[in-house]
C-alpha cells in the first residue's frame, strides 16, 4: 500500500512538472522587424512629423515589451549629399529605446536589377553611415535585410552576395511572415490627406485583420513544413499605419500566445538552417523558399490573404 501511494504521488508530481513545462516549450515566438527606417510616410514628412511617427512606433513597441530590429535605408539619412542630423537623431532614439538597427542598403534597390559589384557598393554605402553611429552607442552592426526580399535570381549572384555579406560579418535577416502592409499604409495616407477619418479608421481596422490573417497563413505553412511551430520573423515598415495600429496587432498576437523576441533569438530556431535553393526573380518569404526547395508546388501555397480591392485601388490611385 505504501509503495502504491508513493508511486501515485510520483506520477502526479511528474504530470504536474510536465504540465508546467509544456506551455513553456510551446510558447509561440516572434521577432518584429521594421524596414525602411527612419520613416516612410506621405503624411509625416516634416522633421516634427517624423519625430511624432517615431514616438508612436517606439511607444507601442515599449508597451508590449518588443525587442524590435529596424532596417535603415542609407539615403534617407542624407540631405544635400551630407548626413542629416535630424535623421540620425531618429536612429539614436531607436538605440536609446533598446532596439537594434540593421543595414537595408543605401538606395533600397532590388538585387535582381543590379550587378553583384554595384549591389555590394550599395550595401557598403549604408554601412559607412550606420557603423559609426552604432559604435558610438557601444552597439554592433550585424544584420542585413534584402530590399524587396531579393536574394539573387541566379546561383552565381546569390552565392556572390552570401560570400560578400559574410566577409563583412553580416547575418542575413530572413522573413517568415511576408505581407503588403505598404499598400495599407499608402491607402491610409490617402485617407488622412483627404481628412476622411471614417475612411482612415476603416483602412486601419481592415489592416489589423489582414495582418493577423497573414500570421495565421504562415503559421500553417510552418506547421506543414516542420510539423511544429517555429520562431517567426514578421516583416513590417516604419510607416504611417504602423505608427497608429502596430500596437493593436501586438495586442492580438499577445492574446494568441506570442512572446516577442530579438532577431538573434528567433534565428536560433533550427528552421532557419533549412536549405534555400530559390533563385528566381520574385522576393518571397523564406518559408516559401524552403517549401519550393523541398519540392512543394501548387496547392501548398494556396490561401495567402489578399489585399482587398478597395484598399489596393485607394493605395494605387486606380
Amino acid at each position: 500500500m505504501h509503495t502504491t501511494v508513493v508511486s501515485c504521488r510520483f506520477l502526479l508530481t511528474s504530470l504536474f512538472i510536465v504540465g508546467c513545462l509544456i506551455p513553456a516549450c510551446a510558447q509561440k515566438r516572434m521577432c518584429i522587424s521594421i524596414d525602411d527606417l527612419p520613416t516612410v510616410s506621405r503624411v509625416y514628412r516634416t522633421v516634427a512629423g517624423q519625430d511624432s511617427l517615431t514616438d508612436r512606433l517606439l511607444a507601442q513597441l515599449k508597451r508590449h515589451n518588443v525587442p524590435a530590429i529596424g532596417f535603415v535605408v542609407g539615403e534617407k539619412l542624407m540631405s544635400q549629399s551630407q548626413p542629416d542630423s535630424s535623421q540620425l537623431r531618429l536612429l539614436t532614439r531607436w538605440l536609446e529605446a533598446g532596439m537594434e538597427l540593421g543595414n537595408h542598403t543605401f538606395a533600397h534597390l532590388g538585387y535582381n536589377t543590379l550587378s553583384a559589384a554595384a549591389y555590394q557598393q550599395d550595401v557598403a554605402g549604408a554601412d559607412t553611415l550606420l557603423r559609426p553611429l552604432l559604435q558610438a552607442a557601444n552597439r554592433r552592426l550585424r544584420y542585413f535585410r534584402h530590399p524587396y526580399l531579393q536574394r539573387g535570381n541566379t546561383v552565381s549572384k546569390r552565392d556572390s552576395l552570401v560570400r560578400y555579406l559574410a566577409s563583412q560579418q553580416y547575418v542575413e535577416a530572413p522573413v517568415s511572415i511576408d505581407n503588403a502592409d505598404y499598400l495599407f499604409s499608402a491607402a491610409y495616407d490617402v485617407a488622412l490627406l483627404r481628412k476622411d477619418s471614417a475612411l482612415a479608421s476603416s483602412v486601419g481596422k481592415q489592416y489589423v485583420d489582414y495582418m493577423l490573417a497573414c500570421v495565421h497563413y504562415y503559421e500553417a505553412q510552418a506547421d506543414s513544413l516542420f510539423r511544429r511551430s517555429i520562431a517567426h520573423v514578421l516583416l513590417t515598415h516604419a510607416n504611417t499605419i504602423n505608427s497608429q495600429y502596430l500596437g493593436d496587432i501586438l495586442a492580438r498576437l499577445t492574446a494568441e500566445g506570442y512572446q516577442f523576441v530579438s532577431l538573434h533569438e528567433a534565428l536560433q530556431d533550427p528552421a532557419y538552417q533549412s536549405q534555400d535553393d530559390y533563385v528566381r526573380n520574385g522576393g518571397i518569404s523564406w518559408l516559401h523558399r524552403w517549401a519550393l526547395t523541398q519540392g512543394k508546388r501548387g496547392v501548398f501555397f494556396k490561401g495567402e490573404p489578399d489585399v482587398p480591392a478597395a484598399i489596393n485601388a485607394l493605395a494605387t490611385g486606380q
